[in-house]
């Protein structure tokens, strides 16, 4: 018996609930928006506690502060998640739409939503947003990268936890014992060399006149034999186990990131401002790993030619790749800290208070 993906599981918080029309506005509320709310309130729980953790040592920074900084890193994380994810992996759509990329409306009016964010651009929307405003405000930036990342891992993991539920960025297929049937999965092609190597692993038999497939043990499975069109032709496609990729990125990218960083290099830090580059690059190493089991961006594959794998630079992904950009950036970034950052005049909170009591 296959895994599925929980059938009770749904996007909606309140799916199946019959409302009044009074609170009818009740039934869009989905899983997804509510983990990003919890882990924004979860950033900003354990950015505060950092606050007191580091209250000896900060010179620029305080609660006040960083709640203003907070909302600057929200924008920019919408911004540069968004824009990145336009530019990067979907261009030739919306250089045509280029109002789509910020305003969820086609020209015809009709509601689009804002359908694809990318992470590594809302990294590089976060540090443009808070080094302007730090810049601007005459605040260590330094103080707070340390102060902000080792919080930012927990609250993606909730990020991530939103995307399951959605049952979407689901794995590559697989033959594994943790392998899920995912409902709206993408059908793959039947005669596809991956998929008939899946299905040799798995042992089962698929009958294209009845749409069945036979298991191992004789189980009769029903609704994951299809028809698709590939060259101008009908062929049978077949829905197959899938990584739960979110899951190891929940782990890798979110708690085991969010432990090392709070229980270890917090205490441990070599220098101001390590906690935003080894965040960078824990990032990417995490992510680069995963991708090897996550399911690539279908607009980079090719089914005709039997390249089902979205994979850019042989049998790398473009999530790699700019993982890779990723990591560079982060000892880059150290290197600069370390070795060529000059601190200008920056305004101190000891200042700032001594002028309150005034």
């Amino acid at each position: 018996m296959p895994n599925y993906f929980p059938s009770w599981l749904k996007p909606e918080v309140f799916a199946g609930v019959n409302f009044p029309p009074a609170l009818s506005f009740l039934g869009v509320i989905r899983w997804y928006g509510v983990m990003y709310i919890v882990g924004l309130l979860i950033f900003l729980v354990l950015a505060h506690y950092q606050i007191r953790y580091y209250k000896d040592k900060l010179k620029t920074l305080n609660d006040e502060i960083l709640d203003n900084m907070f909302f600057i890193g929200v924008i920019g994380l919408v911004l540069g998640g968004r824009i990145f994810y336009c530019l990067v992996y979907d261009w030739p759509y919306f250089s045509r739409h280029l109002n789509e990329i910020l305003i969820p409306f086609n020209s015809h009016g009709q509601f689009t939503g804002f359908a694809g964010m990318a992470y590594h651009g809302a990294v590089i929307g976060i540090f443009v947003s808070l080094a302007t405003y730090a810049t601007i405000k005459k605040i260590d930036w330094r103080e707070a990268i340390d102060v902000i990342f080792p919080a930012t891992a927990l609250g993606y993991a909730f990020g991530r936890l939103g995307n399951f539920i959605n049952a979407e960025l689901y794995g590559r297929i697989t033959a594994s014992p943790v392998g899920m049937i995912f409902p709206d999965a993408e059908k793959l092609p039947l005669n596809l060399p991956d998929v008939q190597q899946v299905l040799t692993k798995l042992q089962w038999q698929v009958n294209e006149a009845t749409g069945t497939i036979t298991t191992a043990t004789g189980e009769i499975l029903n609704g994951l034999v299809g028809r698709m069109m590939l060259n101008d032709s009908v062929v049978t496609a077949i829905n197959l186990p899938r990584h739960p990729s979110q899951l190891y990125e929940i782990f890798l990218e979110g708690i085991l990131l969010f432990l090392v960083m709070w229980f270890i290099t917090r205490k441990y830090k070599p220098l101001q401002g390590y906690q935003g580059t080894f965040y960078i690059c824990g990032y990417a190493i995490a992510r680069f790993i995963v991708e090897f089991f996550r399911q690539p961006d279908y607009q980079f594959a090719d089914f005709s030619s039997g390249k089902y794998i979205g994979t850019v630079a042989g049998i790398f992904s473009m999530g790699q790749i700019l993982s890779i950009l990723m990591f560079a950036c982060g000892i880059l970034l150290a290197v600069f800290i370390k070795y060529l950052y000059k601190p200008k005049k920056l305004s101190s909170i000891n200042n700032k208070q001594n002028n309150k009591k005034k």
